[in-house]
């Protein structure tokens, strides 16, 4: 008897190609945009819904249109329906989506913005930061700034509006959340040299426990009132940015196959245009 052998199925997975990290900004709905707010709120699992509940009203709006942004994401690139979206907490906290482990998602918000980074390459994080005046900037300095960073912290970036802790806080946040840490991890053992822009790659010089690694870091540039960074480990060396509507559902990018582009700029057809805060 003739034995036929079956062949293996690959199963083709909707991207970010390899390569790549895609990442998706929402603006938080403002006063008059309750019917985003609904739409926001209707993609919510019962247990978000319940924690929405409870929150502070000045938080709602921040927190629905980010967790509906990250399920209607995440479901686009795991091909399933929203509320089929579950996430199983890892070692160190940071969720990963059940069912799909290859598939790395970061969420991070911020009053007026969120962002959902997705890879396929590594670990990945994403961190957004609004400037803001600072009361203690000594104080940020020491909890972002590893003492030879702060040693040689220029002494005129100690004014009211410190941008650049801002830039270090989210490049550092960004390679933390990668790891798994998060909030929970020490800023001060990151090294990073963002520089002064908002936009661009950024070289890691240290991080915890990560010396084979291969990190490529990139500031995103998603309105001067920010400073947004993502992070992945051995890949994303492209970053494609998109703009989502709160509580929309995100079109797969195209073409879902390696891309040779350089990382989009804000003229670019890939990206668009994200409005101010509040629209």
């Amino acid at each position: 008897m003739t034995q036929v052998m079956a062949r293996p199925v690959s199963v083709v997975r909707p991207g970010p190609p390899a390569g790549e990290v895609h990442v998706w900004a929402v603006r938080e709905p403002g006063p008059g945009r309750e019917a985003a707010l609904r739409r926001c709120l209707e993609l919510l699992s019962p247990a978000e819904l319940r924690r929405w509940r409870h929150m502070i009203a000045s938080q709602r709006a921040l927190y629905a249109s980010a967790h509906a942004a990250l399920r209607t994401v995440t479901a686009v690139y795991a091909g399933l329906h929203p509320a089929e979206v579950a996430f199983t907490p890892g070692k160190l906290g940071k969720p990963y989506v059940s069912g799909d482990p290859g598939l790395r998602v970061s969420l991070a918000h911020t009053e007026g913005v969120s962002l959902v980074a997705v890879s396929r390459d590594g670990p990945t994080g994403v961190d957004v930061e609004r400037i803001r005046p600072l009361r203690d900037p000594t104080g940020l300095r020491r909890q972002v700034l590893s003492d030879d960073e702060a040693a040689q912290w220029p002494a005129d970036r100690e004014g009211p509006l410190n941008s650049g802790l801002f830039t270090h806080w989210a490049c550092k946040e960004a390679v933390l959340k990668a790891l798994g840490s998060g909030l929970a991890g020490d800023l001060t053992a990151v090294r990073v040299a963002p520089g002064a822009r908002r936009a661009g790659p950024v070289r890691v010089q240290a991080a915890p426990g990560s010396a084979a690694r291969a990190w490529n870091l990139q500031l995103i540039d998603v309105g001067p009132e920010f400073r947004a960074a993502v992070a992945v480990a051995g890949g994303g060396g492209v970053v494609r940015v998109f703009a989502l509507e709160p509580g929309e559902r995100p079109a797969p990018p195209s073409p879902l196959t390696p891309s040779r582009q350089e990382p989009p700029t804000a003229s670019s057809p890939l990206i668009k245009e994200i409005p101010p805060c509040g629209s």
